[in-house]
């Protein structure tokens, strides 16, 4: 076999390793061939549009993306410098959005959602956590985009095993008005998805 030869060769097959190893290893160029690869393999997608990216405290990255209606929520990781990873715990595939408002925490106790209805602006969440008795309380109030996604920031700390959860939530217009509670609010009342439980199904 002359040089060239060996030459044309080597530039075959040194793409087709790397396609294998990557492939083998899923390993991705990117964040969001992470997701869209985590997409095809839990049997959804791919997301439409991706709504967000952010930096995790542990390191990595949590993608969002928008599918059907429904979150999509991937955490990925560095491999080698150079390619991405699915990565280990947290959040991880399809967050079907079955309310008017759905929100979530991340591992780092930071907030996202979606709204399906098109006149809140923003959403006010209520998060409890500590200690279940006698809970601490945060309240993050969070602008709602174009694409009904929203996020914030809730500052908490506390250790893993804590108890923590979003108690209670608004959806309110521009000019402030309540058009959807869901949790239990401040004065005790229960909302499931806009009914108060207490007036036998009275709609928000």
């Amino acid at each position: 076999m002359n040089r060239k030869k060996e030459i044309v060769i080597f530039i075959i097959l040194i793409p087709l390793l790397l396609f294998s190893f990557m492939r083998l290893g899923g390993y991705y160029f990117t964040a969001e061939g992470v997701l869209y690869a985590c997409e095809r393999g839990l049997g959804y997608g791919p997301s439409e549009k991706i709504l967000a990216e952010y930096e995790l405290d542990e390191g990595g990255k949590l993608i969002v993306g928008k599918w059907e209606g429904n979150l999509s929520v991937i955490p990925a990781e560095r491999a080698f410098g150079i390619f991405w990873k699915l990565k280990d715990g947290g959040v991880s595939g399809c967050i079907p959005c079955d309310k008017m408002v759905v929100a979530n925490l991340t591992n780092d106790e930071n907030i996202f959602g979606l709204t399906l209805n098109k006149e809140i602006s923003e959403v006010y969440c209520r998060i409890e956590y500590g200690d279940y008795e006698n809970p601490l309380i945060q309240e993050v109030t969070m602008a709602v985009n174009q694409e009904g996604y929203f996020y914030g920031i809730s500052e908490i700390e506390q250790p893993e095993e804590a108890f923590i959860h979003i108690w209670y939530l608004e959806g309110r217009n521009s000019s402030g008005e309540v058009l959807y509670r869901d949790g239990v609010s401040a004065e005790g009342n229960y909302y499931n998805d806009g009914i108060l439980n207490e007036t036998g199904g009275k709609k928000e």
